[in-house]
């Protein structure tokens, strides 16, 4: 019973940082589920705030900051399942079991990573190897490389550069891959670029992207005539985007010739998981990175990276330690420099936690899910698929068929395909060669409908030099949770195909399009590179618009397209409405246009044309009539200003001196009232006196300024027309035609006040 009470009390730390961990999981769990509105950071202190917190309001806010950024919720924490939960909660044990006595955690550390080495090892068919465990994914490799510095230049400790200078070493890589790699690497060890040689890539047999061998061993025998050390061979099991394999068994016969190192990187190395062991070598390199993290979807796992171990030229005495011996360490690969971090623990806890038949699985379904996609795209003539194909060549080898039968590893790497890779391409166009730049515009916008109604499957827009704009599928990449079902890759190809009739219809009457908005004389073709829908085109009322526009006529040509758009809009969802920038002598000046988008094959380019002309016409008409009818508004503004000026100018005159005078002017007024009908009378804008004029023509429309005595007399406005045998209202004592600057018809003010004195003459 004693014992057994040791045991509890030994195990409650353990439980309590578990349960703690646990209990911040579920809340950031339980706040990603509710969180709904935006959120705004709270401002922090720029000093260590003076009171202590609780570990609630520390947990709090840490909370706040992981679920939100400024104004938007970011709640994008995964559900963690079983591993995750146990891998996350290893990091919390990891850091407080760094406070043991060092000699527990060194032994503590060294057992958890041996069982944990042994494990990879074992699964990944790399025996007699030494494991590092690293944060970021070119940290392992960086530090082979330093490793390999010390092999190759025995006096590299002690002279550094200088024992490179008159034989600098020299790393080969594809060019296929990333030229980014082995600059960060050179970066990191103090190296030049020009210790990096690229190697090309087949360009008769084989794949377009997998190194090619036979000028990677021409390569490191011209370096070595010149006195070059080849260091380091970088090889595919998977390219970043296309997933192919480099012929790593010729490239091993290479390396071991040349006395080279051999580093494997890529996803399909999970494959060596997946395959049967009898018939598989224990060692198909000198090095690989696994992301095991990424392929067992399980955060907060290390990147290992798997070495072998120098052999000595020669037996060491006993207790003596030999150089090859200390090239890790010196490296800083060894196990005493993260002894006291254990960043081996979260491995060695998901590991059992997942056990070999989880990992099994989960590597199975991603394998598989490659497999079944591909599949179904192999039925779209128009789809250019750029990835290894499943099963090989003939395609006779399955993922089931691969778990149960032994085959060795150049054919494993052959079968497996760990992405899918496609892109839309013109009809008859010849595999190796690029895609015409319309096209990127036409696989961009296909992922994007896709990422849209398929947000099942995950899809990558990527760009590669070789190719243009491709979609990548990688279901390696992909948690399990969102791995697609066989019912979610049924309804991506059948949104496949709806879009690819789409882009074919869209293609075929590209050409048409522009052929007949060529041949428009109101239209102007716009040239629009980042378009994937028909094109553009810009309407111009007059046929002969001249190429150079000036600032004005610019402004008038753009507001008009834009009514156009909006009016369109109404009509069709087709259109939309784009900017076409075009240089000139003083800089870059836009022109709006209307721009067609994706068509099917029913639809009828002529007809969507001619509609955009007699809009266009349409609205030129309107816009002019609404031009005319503002000139017409101004013009009466200041007509009706001019003739209340004139007409008061005129009634002191008649009135006299004496009645402006503050007191005479109240007696003259009192003596001799004046009558009711003098006085200032105002104006109207009559918009209809002069349709007779106008006509149909609406640009045309003029108006007439009159006098507003009938309005007040009648309290009512009266039209100068009434029904026949009816006694028509008196016509106004004031008209004045007014019309825009285009119009010549106008009367004077002089007749206007010559009639309205005869009136007034009238009526006494």
């Amino acid at each position: 019973m004693a014992e057994a009470g040791v045991n509890t009390k030994q195990r409650m730390p353990l439980t309590e940082v578990e349960f703690n961990a646990a209990r911040v999981i579920s809340r950031l769990e339980e706040a990603v589920q509710l969180e709904e509105g935006g959120h705004t950071w709270k401002v922090s202190h720029g000093l260590l705030p003076l009171p202590s917190r609780t570990k609630d309001e520390v947990l709090t806010q840490l909370e706040d900051l992981l679920l939100h950024e400024e104004g938007e919720v970011r709640a994008r924490l995964p559900q963690l399942d079983g591993p995750g939960e146990v891998a996350i909660t290893s990091q919390s044990i990891a850091a407080y079991a760094s406070s043991l006595d060092r000699p527990h955690l060194q032994n503590l550390s060294i057992r958890i990573a041996t069982d944990a080495t042994r494990w990879l090892s074992h699964m990944f068919r790399f025996l007699d190897c030494t494991a590092f465990y690293h944060e970021d994914l070119l940290e392992g490799l960086v530090r082979i490389t330093r490793m390999l510095l010390h092999y190759k230049y025995p006096e590299y400790l002690e002279l550094g550069y200088e024992a490179l200078h008159t034989k600098p070493p020299v790393i080969y890589t594809s060019t296929a891959s990333p030229l980014g790699l082995v600059q960060h690497i050179c970066r990191q060890v103090g190296l030049p670029l020009m210790c990096v040689r690229p190697v090309p890539c087949n360009t008769v047999f084989g794949s377009h992207q997998k190194m090619d061998v036979a000028a990677l061993e021409r390569a490191i025998e011209e370096d070595k005539l010149v006195d070059k050390v080849p260091l380091l061979v970088l090889a595919d099991a998977g390219t970043t985007i296309a997933g192919h394999v480099d012929n790593i068994a010729r490239m091993q016969e290479v390396c071991r010739k040349h006395d080279v190192w051999l580093h494997l990187k890529g996803h399909s190395l999970a494959a060596l998981a997946i395959a049967a062991s009898p018939t598989v070598p224990s060692r198909i390199a000198d090095s690989m990175t696994l992301p095991v993290g990424v392929w067992f979807g399980v955060p907060a796992l290390p990147i290992v990276t798997l070495f072998r171990t120098f052999e000595a030229a020669e037996p060491a005495p006993k207790g003596v330690r030999t150089r090859e011996s200390t090239l890790a360490f010196l490296a800083g690969l060894s196990l005493e420099h993260s002894m006291l971090k254990m960043p081996s623990l979260p491995l060695w806890t998901a590991l059992q936690a997942l056990g070999r038949e989880g990992i099994l699985k989960r590597l199975r379904d991603a394998f598989e899910s490659s497999e079944i996609l591909h599949n179904k795209l192999t039925k779209f003539q128009r789809l250019r698929l750029m990835n290894q194909r499943p099963g090989g060549e003939a395609g006779s080898i399955s993922i089931t068929e691969l778990v149960k039968k032994p085959i060795s590893t150049t054919v494993l790497f052959e079968v497996t395909s760990s992405t899918v890779v496609f892109q839309f391409v013109p009809e008859n166009h010849n595999n190796d060669e690029r895609v015409p730049d319309y096209y990127d515009k036409l696989n961009s916008w296909l992922g994007q409908i896709l990422q849209r109604d398929v947000q099942e499957v995950p899809l990558e827009i990527c760009e590669l030099d070789v190719s243009g704009v491709i979609l990548r599928y990688c279901p390696l990449e992909l948690s399990p949770e969102r791995l697609p079902t066989t019912a979610h890759i049924e309804k991506f190809a059948t949104s496949m195909e709806q879009q690819l009739e789409i882009l074919e219809a869209t293609v075929h009457h590209k050409e048409t399009f522009i052929k007949l908005a060529t041949e428009c004389a109101h239209l102007r073709l716009v040239h629009m590179p980042q378009w994937a829908g028909l094109g553009g085109v810009r309407f111009v009322p007059d046929e002969s618009e001249p190429d150079e526009l000036t600032v004005q006529r610019k402004l008038e040509l753009n507001n008009l397209n834009q009514r156009l758009v909006d009016t369109l809009r109404s009509t069709d969802a087709a259109f939309s409405m784009g900017q076409m920038i075009f240089h000139q002598g003083e800089g870059e000046n836009g022109l709006i246009c209307v721009r067609f988008g994706m068509v099917t094959a029913e639809t009828d380019v002529e007809e969507l044309l001619n509609l955009v002309v007699t809009t266009g016409k349409e609205v030129e008409e309107s816009s002019r009539f609404l031009e005319s009818l503002t000139e017409i508004v101004k013009k009466g503004i200041e007509t009706a200003t001019q003739d209340l000026q004139k007409e008061n100018a005129e009634r002191v005159w008649q009135e006299g001196i004496l009645r402006q005078m503050p007191v005479v002017g109240s007696f003259v007024n009192w003596w001799s009232p004046l009558s009711k009908e003098t006085g200032i009378k105002g104006r109207s804008l009559n918009l209809t006196a002069d349709t007779e004029l106008c006509g149909t023509d609406l640009s045309q429309i003029t108006g007439v300024v009159e006098s507003t005595e009938n309005i007040y007399r009648y309290h009512m406005q009266m039209q100068g027309v009434s029904p026949p045998g009816t006694k028509g209202p008196p016509t106004p004592l004031v008209q004045t035609p007014v019309a825009p600057p285009s119009s010549q018809h106008s009367r004077s003010s002089s007749h206007s006040s010559n009639k309205e004195q005869q009136q007034q003459a009238a009526d006494q």
